[in-house]
């Protein structure tokens, strides 16, 4: 797979390789999230903050300090992942709904920042960033998110760490009684997702031009990531993987035959697999694996 991904641009060019590259970027976004959504089952509604922050920070920091893009992206997501930590040392406390409804808070109180520091920021007018038209650059930058996102997965998969993270899952209080750090575990889980999050947020500043808070702190793109988790299979390697692919491909075939209505059937196809199998798409494939 990975040396597929690594020789696909020689291959293709224009509206598939720009079609590729925001696929690979739902994949890190969604991937993201399951990292504490999926192994720790705290539902996270603001996770597009961390999107947002990475976003920003690195469009400040190259329009008004003149940074190179590397830099700027990683200080971007190091932002991203301490904030994570800070905020999360009190909403990690919460439950259910309760946490939920704090980190949208917290993402809605983000854009607000943005809005109100205007002279950095750009605010309502946004933010102008250099253009740099080398599509095939973007493709690997998201590529290599993707790796990393994977990578970070595997090893939440394989590591002591992570099986603790899933006991949280499945049961908090016994994990705890356990032995589990439950508290130090879930704020790491979060910090690591916040700081993937915040270099995609990064990569799409440089790669769209253009920064708007109301599209880089939209609570949609949360929802997107969400819907792409679940329906692949949450809390699974391959299930961001999946579910982001296959809900990207779906929506492309939909939108080119029915403009007006594609979403509505989205949205039906979704609430179908969801209801249907629960366990996603994963789910669905190790069922057939097991029958056969």
């Amino acid at each position: 797979m990975i040396i597929l991904g690594a020789i696909a641009p020689f291959g293709i060019s224009g509206y598939w390789l720009r079609f590729i590259t925001f696929i690979f970027m739902w994949i890190g976004l969604a991937g993201s999230l399951n990292l504490v959504t999926g192994y720790t089952g705290y539902l996270d509604f603001g996770h597009v903050a961390f999107f947002g922050i990475g976003a920003y920070t690195t469009g400040v920091l190259m329009v008004k300090l003149g940074m190179p893009f590397f830099p700027a992206m990683f200080m971007g997501a190091i932002l991203a992942g301490i904030l994570a930590l800070l905020v999360g040392i009190p909403t990690m406390r919460l439950k259910g709904a309760y946490f939920a409804i704090a980190m949208l808070a917290f993402a809605e109180a983000m854009k607000q920042v943005v809005l109100e520091f205007d002279g950095i920021t750009g605010g309502g007018n946004g933010l102008s960033l250099p253009i740099y038209t080398n599509y095939q650059f973007f493709y690997y930058m998201m590529f290599s998110a993707v790796l990393l996102i994977i990578g970070t997965t595997y090893w939440f998969e394989r590591s002591k760490f992570g099986k603790g993270l899933m006991a949280i899952r499945e049961a908090e209080l016994a994990a705890e009684v356990s032995g589990v750090n439950t508290f130090s575990s879930k704020l790491i889980a979060f910090g690591i997702s916040a700081f993937v999050a915040g270099i995609i947020g990064g990569i799409y500043a440089y790669w769209m031009t253009f920064l708007y808070p109301g599209d880089a702190f939209n609570v949609l793109i949360t929802v997107r990531m969400i819907i792409m988790a679940f329906l692949g299979g949450a809390g699974t390697l391959w299930g961001p993987i999946i579910g982001a692919t296959f809900l990207a491909a779906i929506e492309e075939i939909l939108w080119a035959e029915f403009k007006y209505t594609y979403l509505i059937i989205v949205g039906l196809i979704v609430v179908f697999v969801v209801l249907v199998l629960p366990r996603g798409l994963v789910g669905l494939i190790r069922q057939w694996a097991l029958v056969k």
